[in-house]
Formats: C-alpha cells, structure tokens, sequence
C-alpha cells in the first residue's frame, strides 16, 4: 500500500469524529455553560470583593480554575479553538459534496429507492407513447426544474424545488464559524479598560484586571476632560451625568464631543463610555473641635486624595473621598421606601500616636428624622472597609457653634458642682452654662431640644479616644469622569457572522427539498408510469402539494385511457 493511502487510512477516523455532529453539539453545551458561568460570575473585579463574597476556599478554588477572568483562561480558548476546527472540518468534508449535489443530481432513480418512497403512485396504460406521457408530465411540472434522462426503454424526469436548501446549512455553519472567529480576535486583539480624568485634565492610560493582576496600557491619544455636569433628582440621587472631552492626537485637538451613558464616543477604533463619576481633588475645610478640655475650634484645609497632619499632635487624615450627596433609605423595615439625601460628606482615616487608625465619614449637615433636628453623627469603620461602617451619634448640632459652646460650658459647671443628686445638679450645670452661653435669663426657643442633645452628646462625645472631632465645614467640589475605553475588533465580524446565520437559519426553516420522478417504462405497446415524490422537511405541505399534481395527473391519465378506446 503506498505511504500516501495509509496516512489517509490514519487520518479518516480523526477526521470523521471532528467533523461528528455529537462532538459539535458536546462542544457548544460545555462552551454554553462556561459562559453562563462567566455571566453569573461578575469578571474582572477586585480581588478582595471576591475574597469576601466566597469566602478563602472558595476563593482560591475559583481562581486556580479561571474563574474570575474566564474569557481569557487556557481551557476556554482551547474550547473555543478545538470547535473552530470541528466546524472547519465539517465544512471542509460536506461543502464540495452539497454543491456537487446542488450542481447537479442524478436524474435516473432506482427500483429500491422507489419502494422505500413514501409518497408514489403508479398507472398502467396501452398504445400510448411515452412522448404524449412526458409532455402531460412537463405541463403540470411547470414552476419545477427539470431535467430528463433515458435509459433504454425507460425514461426519467426529475423535478426540483428548493434544490438549494442546503445553502442554509453551509450558511449556518459559517455563520458560527465566523462568530467564533471573531469573539476570538476580540479577546486576543481586544481590551476594555478604565480610565479617570479630573476637570480640565488629560489622560492617556487605561487600567483593567487581567488574571488576578493589574495592567496598565497607554492610548495612541490623550483624552482631556473639559467639563463635568450632573443633574440629580430631588432626592439627592444622580438624574445624568456627562462629560465634554477633547482628544488630543499628536499634539492636536481633533475632536471635541459630549458623551452620556450609552451614548460613546468612537476614534480610531475605540470607543469611549461613560461609566462613573467621582470626586477628582475637592479642595476641603474641617473643624476641628478639640477634645483636651479647653472647648477650642481648629480648622483642616486639605484636597481630596492628599494628607493633612497636625504637627502638634502628630496626627494625620488621610482624604479618601468626598460625596455632595448620600442618599439613602430612611423607611421603617417592611414599609414602602422613603429616600433621604443626608447631604455632604466627606471619608478619611485618621493616625496618630497611640491611636489605632479608624476610617471615618463625616457629615457636614446634621441629621433630621421627621422634622426633628438629632444632631450631627459620623460612620466609623475600625477595618477600613466602608462596608462595615457603624453610626455615631455626636448629639450636637455641630454647624450652630452656640451648641458646642454649651456642652463645654456644661462641663465645666458639672465638675464644680457639689450637689449628690444626679439629676439636680445636671440641671444646676444646665441652667448655668445657658446663663453663660446666652445671658442672664436668656433662652433660645428651642433650648429644650438643645438640652437634650447636649445630655446625649455629654455621653458619647468625651468617651472618644480622639484628640479632636473633626467635622467638615465647606467645600470647593471638583468632579472626576469615570471613562471605559473599549476596542473589539471581532466585533463586526461578529455582526457578519449574525446576518448569515440569519439567512442561514431562514433557509433551513422555511426552504425544503422537494424532489418529483416520473419513470415511463415502454414495454412492447404498454407504458408502466410511476410519479414518486420525497421532501426533506415540511411534510404537510408537500403532502399538499403532491396531492394537487397527483389529482391533476390522474385526470390526465384517465384521459389517456378513454383515448385508447375510441
């Protein structure tokens, strides 16, 4: 046997189970269900959100599998290749053979293939020719194509309709190669990355998660953010946000658009998103109201992103972020929801000597609850995590400095009292630090609600093992956009792909292969006539069909017959 036929030999059975229907739909079920996976399975995010949403088993079983970055892993690409080749086989194997068959099929049909026909009728009639049987065949056959054949005394017609069905099938086929084909090149040539520009700054560098690391990639292009504009709704919630950016290509400005949500901007195959927003350096000023016992009130000027330290006491706040707005659910547990903007606040971590370091959010307002002023409070977060944030309430209203100079004054009355009873000589102290704090005799008309703020601020305020409190004051807001700056490059193969399979689908499911054979058999003065018919799908209506050329037929051969008679 020749070197060339044994490696066919080898090569047949390999060839043949790539191009198996069993393993394609195999293929495509295991790739369906890594991308349900990859759907449910949030990609590309932080790993600590990870950590903590599944736990450190968990966690690291997903990540040695791929799971968080799923698109990218050996196992899904070679997924992806081996259908690729699976199809690409199938193609290679079937292709020449249906557009032989499309081309040209055999006109003469078998005496077995006949019997096993399920739509077929038969006539016999004498001293007709086979001439008058074929012409009344060809009439009623108009609309088909046609094509005869003889084969000594027999002779063929051959009827076609939707001879090329089989167009949906390459179609299809194609089609999905085509999409995979391109959902490949877009993870191999594709990126999707973020990108922060403050107001009136430019950027060219773009982060994204790949794996469990952080890359970085610089753009052929700067892009510089004009303006930043928001609207809100009347309950603090964002309404639309959108940036005015320019793109700076060699030095030049080349294009200057507003972007929305939904709404990108595209240059030289990227397309630019709006997708958050965030503070971007707001200038910020503090109180800082000392607790060492003097009642003094110092001040913090710092950016959003920096650090200020106290020298004196060596302690330091870290900036981390600022909110104009905080909006949340102020409704009772199982009642209709009731959203409240508590208004600014500002988060940093405080450190200093002998302290442990604390993340706190500090409100500049104080908080209202039905109308009732309850002072200011902060959230305080000893892991760092904003998540775990946890109320402090102050009890004072922080913005009227009458209060803070009460609670001091109050203090300080209270340590000097030598009354036992508890309750009278808070009111002694009381009535003293009202008399310092507004004169003689002087009451503010709401001095009973400013009472018991004070006596809850007295409980929670000096147990804080801070030096200071500091509260913010005043703000200068400056806004960073938040772009994703994305490249798909298999994207409109893809869209190409899509149509095709489109067509392709059309075709197969509205297109069958209808087939007719008339044999006109000669036998001395007799003719023998069968009309047989096959379809590869739509049974009911080439049952019709077949019907309505049947009745016609049997006319025309009843006709005959009389013929012979006369």
């Amino acid at each position: 046997m020749p070197p060339m036929s044994k490696t066919t030999d080898y090569l047949k059975p390999i060839i043949l189970r790539l191009s198996s229907m069993s393993l394609a739909i195999t293929l495509l079920t295991v790739l369906a269900l890594a991308s349900v996976i990859g759907t449910v399975l949030l990609q590309n995010q932080d790993q600590a959100d990870y950590l903590q949403q599944f736990g450190p088993i968990w966690y690291w079983v997903f990540r040695s599998l791929g799971l968080f970055d799923m698109y990218h892993t050996w196992w899904f690409l070679s997924l992806l290749g081996f259908l690729m080749l699976s199809l690409s086989v199938c193609l290679w194997r079937n292709v020449p053979r249906f557009l032989k068959e499309m081309r040209g099929s055999k006109v003469a049909l078998s005496d077995s293939a006949m019997k096993h026909m399920k739509y077929s009728r038969h006539w016999d009639l004498k001293g007709t020719s086979t001439e008058s049987v074929l012409l009344i065949a060809k009439e009623r056959l108009k609309g088909w194509r046609l094509r005869e054949e003889q084969r000594g005394d027999v002779s063929y017609i051959r009827a076609d309709k939707g001879k090329y069905q089989k167009w949906g099938y390459i179609c299809v086929h194609t089609a999905m190669l085509v999409i995979l084909i391109g959902g490949w090149m877009s993870v191999q040539f594709g990126f999707r990355g973020n990108m922060s520009v403050p107001e009136g700054a430019k950027e060219n560098e773009i982060t994204f998660l790949k794996g469990t690391s952080t890359e970085y990639m610089k753009m052929p292009f700067d892009v510089r953010c004009n303006e930043f504009s928001i609207d809100f709704y009347p309950n603090g919630m964002p309404k639309e946000f959108k940036s005015n950016l320019t793109i700076i290509d060699g030095g030049k400005e080349v294009l200057t658009s507003d972007i929305i949500v939904n709404e990108p901007l595209y240059y030289k195959g990227v397309r630019i998103y709006q997708a958050s927003f965030g503070d971007g350096g707001s200038k910020i000023r503090l109180k800082l109201f000392k607790l060492d016992g003097t009642g003094d009130v110092g001040s913090a000027e710092a950016k959003i992103y920096t650090t200020f330290k106290d020298e004196t006491s060596g302690i330091t706040l870290e900036m981390t972020d600022f909110r104009p707005h905080n909006v949340e659910n102020m409704a009772e547990l199982g009642k209709a929801k009731d959203f409240q903007d508590m208004g600014p606040s500002v988060d940093y971590v405080m450190r200093g000597p002998g302290l442990k370091p604390v993340k706190i959010r500090s409100f500049m307002d104080a908080f209202e609850l039905n109308g009732e002023n309850r002072g200011n409070f902060m959230q305080v977060s000893f892991s760092g995590n904003t998540k775990e944030f946890k109320n402090v309430a102050l009890g004072l209203d922080l913005s009227n400095p009458q209060e803070w100079e009460l609670m001091q004054s109050f203090i300080t009355h209270l340590a000097d009292t030598d009354l036992k009873d508890g309750q009278k000589a808070n009111l002694q102290a009381f009535k003293a630090a009202m008399n310092d704090v507004f004169g003689e005799g002087k009451r503010p008309d709401n001095f009973q609600a400013m009472a018991m703020r004070v006596m809850q601020a007295v409980q929670v305020i000096p147990r804080l093992p801070w030096p200071y409190i500091p509260v913010l004051d005043d703000y200068d807001e400056k806004y960073y956009t938040g772009l994703q700056l994305a490249k798909d490059p298999g994207m409109n193969v893809v869209w190409i792909g899509s149509g095709f399979l489109v067509i392709g689908l059309c075709i197969m499911l509205y297109v069958s292969h209808r087939k007719l054979w008339l044999i006109v058999r000669r036998k001395g003065n007799d003719v023998s006539i069968s009309f047989v018919g096959l379809s590869n799908r739509n049974p009911l209506n080439f049952n019709r069909e077949f019907n309505e050329i049947l009745s016609s037929m049997d006319d025309d051969m009843q006709q005959l017959k009389k013929g012979d008679r006369i």
